[in-house]
């Protein structure tokens, strides 16, 4: 059977899209394509064929995009194409009514609510838009797989074959901590302020104890940059900050084998996350890395059910900085919620679940036994 991966915005190695579904099929399947925004065609050392089509200039570039991910899609003639956006589904759509392709619809974001934020004074005409557009779509799909019990709630409504598959990590065996005697809290993902950074500087600024803090990414704009730098620059000349930029998946493993801690206080103006999970919580998880997160619905039931870390207003840099004293004051506590994380990872939020739900799902549409 020849598989196809649609994506309209997705790098081509996105974690869930590459590193997760494609690898776990790879395990079964050997025709394997990704079509995806890029520069050039080429096959990955996996062995996946890769297909480019040029990005779209911005978010509302999109017809000629679609346009060129369909005339890609029909000459690669997959069985199954499998998409990962409104605009790829639609075009997965054409497909299927044009070559009686079987399709796949992979929702893992809040797309309406994410469409409409770029129209700021129009936010619910927009969704509302939006809502119906995916709803339309999403009757078409041969199966449906999406990421929490919110979307799946949803897309049942519309759809029979809904599959639960979450975006918890891969398992790549138990970390190695080595920690020093300052200890270092981590933050690693974009750099903006719905993300809580800036929340998590002003708590930086009025903390009592001594502690290195580490943040790995990229700004989102420049405007938001030299806003937290120059705040950086007034308020924190004393602190132990270190600022790396976007570097490589082994660099970010070896901070967080040496992270006491990892910030994950996603702001709550944004309906999105905080009805999340979000991966960043399960990677910090994975490595033994307690965790400072936002008082969200979906995260308190795993950080308090689990026991790895400490829940609190994101919106108040006081209680974030009395999160962060009374780790650096109880240690041994932070140990022990890094261990509990990571067991719960290992035993309950990882992918190999997933994988095999995934697999049964291609193994339905090929017409075979469930494995």
């Amino acid at each position: 059977m020849r598989i196809c991966m649609l994506t309209s915005s997705h790098n081509v190695f996105d974690n869930r899209i590459y590193y997760k579904e494609i690898l776990s099929l790879k395990k079964v399947y050997d025709e394997i394509y990704l079509v995806a925004p890029g520069d050039k065609d080429f096959v990955t050392e996996d062995g996946i064929i890769v297909r480019c089509f040029k990005k779209r200039r911005a978010w509302y570039d999109r017809i000629r995009p679609m346009r060129d991910m369909y005339k890609i899609a029909a000459e690669i003639n997959a069985d199954v194409y499998h998409a990962h956006e409104p605009d790829s589904f639609q075009v997965a759509v054409k497909l299927k009514r044009n070559l009686n392709k079987k399709i796949i619809y992979d929702s893992h974001e809040y797309y309406p609510e994410a469409f409409a934020e770029h129209f700021k004074g129009l936010y619910d005409v927009a969704k509302k838009f939006i809502y119906i557009y995916e709803k339309n779509l999403a009757k078409r799909a041969d199966y449906i797989v999406t990421v929490n019990d919110i979307l799946v709630d949803k897309f049942k409504k519309w759809n029979k074959n809904v599959e639960l598959i979450t975006n918890y990590p891969v398992l790549e065996g138990e970390p190695k901590k080595t920690f020093s005697e300052k200890p270092i809290f981590v933050y690693a993902g974009g750099l903006s302020e719905d993300r809580g950074i800036l929340k998590t500087l002003e708590a930086i600024k009025i903390i009592k104890g001594d502690a290195k803090f580490v943040f790995i990414g990229n700004f989102r704009d420049k405007e938001t940059e030299d806003k937290i730098m120059n705040f950086a620059k007034e308020n924190l000349k004393d602190k132990d900050i270190e600022w790396t930029g976007r570097i490589g998946h082994k660099e970010v493993l070896e901070y967080l084998n040496r992270a006491f801690a990892g910030f994950v206080l996603l702001q709550p103006k944004n309906w999105r996350y905080v009805n999340s999970e979000p991966i960043k919580l399960f990677e910090y998880m994975m490595s033994k890395t307690a965790v400072i997160a936002s008082d969200f619905p979906m995260m308190r039931n795993i950080v308090e059910g689990e026991n790895c870390g400490l829940l609190v207003d994101p919106t108040d840099p006081e209680k974030v900085a009395e999160a962060i004293d009374y780790l650096i004051e109880n240690k041994e506590s932070a140990y022990k919620m890094g261990e509990n994380g990571f067991r719960a990872v290992f035993e309950r939020y990882n992918w190999d679940v997933n994988e095999k739900k995934l697999l049964n799902i291609y193994k339905k549409l090929e017409g075979d036994k469930i494995v």
